[in-house]
């Protein structure tokens, strides 16, 4: 069995190849990436928790799904996720510069 840690889980959404949403991004869920992992779905939704808390993974608005449980037959509904976009930190800095936001301030020389 596959030690279900946050890196864990996140190298196997990175890994995982499925449905694509209409922005060309990987969609998953918390069944898929157990499935992947051969793991208890469980210890995956932990993981899903910190990976939006550190927002790099977000739910799908409008896009659940229906499941039946294999138990007792109820219907529940289960969010899909996506990888969000990560910004550059060469991007921010370049918008720093444009707005002169990260202009070093120097010391003036001493005569």
């Amino acid at each position: 069995m596959t030690k279900v840690t946050t890196e864990a889980v996140l190298a196997a959404i990175t890994d995982y190849r499925g449905e694509i949403d209409t922005d060309g991004r990987t969609v998953f869920s918390t069944s898929d990436i157990a499935r992947v992992m051969g793991c208890d779905e469980y210890r995956v939704r932990i993981a899903f928790s910190w990976l939006r808390r550190q927002r790099i993974i977000e739910a799908i608005g409008g896009s659940a799904v229906i499941r039946r449980t294999a138990r007792t037959g109820e219907r529940y509904t289960a969010n899909l996720y996506r990888l969000r976009p990560q910004t550059q930190a060469e991007a921010f800095d370049a918008l720093f510069q444009t707005f002169g936001l990260g202009v070093k301030v120097c010391k003036p020389e001493k005569t």
